[in-house]
């Protein structure tokens, strides 16, 4: 039920700076947040001069639409693989969108809860900025 009403709401997509969450302009940075991860699965972005020109949040299909796929596309090569995290944070439902370190440290989160039996959808959880000059990478434990 939340993971249908989160996919028709308009989700605000979460920015990572390397000191914390971004939740709102002009808002202090966030180093933790607690969530709770409602949705996850493949994504891809295409990013051109550092923005997005072309996303699916599926890796299959763009949100263009156009009856295209991804793997037909010709600048496929250049797009960045990513894992998509809907989440609710408070109430706030929000969309974050992990690539290199950050992804490979969520599937490895993941691959743990699951070989204890917690599946992601049912746990609150503890996502850590951690500053790496450039960039923020996510660190994921569940609340304590």
């Amino acid at each position: 039920m939340l993971r249908a009403i989160l996919h028709r709401a308009l989700v605000r997509y979460l920015t990572v700076r390397p000191r914390g969450f971004e939740l709102a302009p002009g808002r202090p940075l966030e180093r933790v947040l607690e969530a709770r991860i409602v949705a996850y699965g493949a994504a891809r972005t295409l990013y051109q001069d550092r923005a997005p020109r072309c996303r699916s949040l599926d890796g299959v299909r763009p949100l263009s639409g156009g009856g295209r796929l991804c793997g037909e596309c010709k600048l496929r090569s250049r797009c960045t693989p990513q894992i998509r995290l809907d989440l609710f944070v408070g109430r706030q439902a929000l969309r974050l969108l992990l690539a290199y370190t950050s992804a490979e440290r969520f599937l490895l989160y993941e691959a743990q809860l699951r070989q204890r039996g917690i599946a992601v959808e049912d746990a609150l959880h503890r996502i850590e900025v951690l500053d790496r000059g450039s960039w923020g990478e996510l660190r994921f434990s569940l609340r304590s």
